[in-house]
């Protein structure tokens, strides 16, 4: 008899994958739609945002490609002031705050901002966005410990592997699919266009997902905190 079996863990994938479905499906919605807006904030305002810009104001690519690298590297900059604001005030305050602020928060300003921009102020305006939006992003990383806090050891990876791709890949990169298909049928230009409602719309969710489950925990019916009960 194995270490793990004789601690009673799953033997392998079939026995986490059995135990993740048949104790913990909650954790596992919750951290499937907590972690949507990670996704939709990675890859439909900085991407399809940036893209969709570009083509309304004749940017050249190299400086539509230089936003998105801007983007993407400030979070991977403030990872470690990410790690201590995290450490201090926890995972689960810091995600709530990230998913109110990058979900709901600053799209609808920015993507408003990029369309209805004057040409000559397109690149300064590109730039300015992605570096708001960058910081959001930045935040928004903390969903890492978030969503591992959800399980127990004996699931962790299955449940985390799961939650993550359902989240980030499906929701998450489904997003510039159904944003350019709903700008067929909403007007781009408008107060609110489909990228918004598209990101805003998870923005919420994920937040929901993050308020819903400190409830559940209160009143014991999951537990949000598998490795460090505080901060969170």
């Amino acid at each position: 008899q194995t270490e793990g079996s004789a601690a009673g863990h799953p033997r392998s994938s079939g026995g986490a994958w059995s135990e993740l479905m048949r104790n913990h499906k909650l954790p596992l919605l919750v951290g499937s739609v907590g972690t949507a807006v990670f996704g939709v904030l990675s890859f439909v305002p900085p991407l399809y945002g940036a893209q969709f810009i570009r083509e309304n104001a004749g940017l050249p690519a190299n400086v539509v490609t230089l936003s998105e690298l801007l983007n993407y590297l400030i979070p991977a900059l403030l990872s470690p002031a990410v790690g201590v604001l995290v450490d201090h005030w926890g995972a689960g305050r810091v995600y709530t705050f990230s998913t109110l602020v990058g979900g709901i928060l600053a799209p609808a300003p920015v993507l408003y901002w990029w369309a209805h921009v004057h040409k000559q102020q397109a690149i300064a305006s590109m730039y300015i966005g992605q570096v708001a939006l960058g910081l959001c992003l930045a935040l928004t990383t903390s969903v890492y410990l978030w969503v591992v806090e959800l399980f127990p050891v004996e699931v962790r990876v299955t449940g985390v592997s799961v939650a993550y791709n359902i989240g980030v890949g499906i929701f998450g990169g489904m997003g510039p699919l159904i944003s350019d298909a709903g700008n067929k049928v909403m007007d781009p230009t408008g107060l609110v266009s489909a990228p918004v409602v598209y990101t805003m719309f998870f923005g919420a969710l994920s937040l929901l997902a993050c308020l819903g489950s400190r409830w559940l925990s209160s009143r014991g019916l999951m537990r949000v905190t598998h490795i460090r009960d505080a901060p969170y």
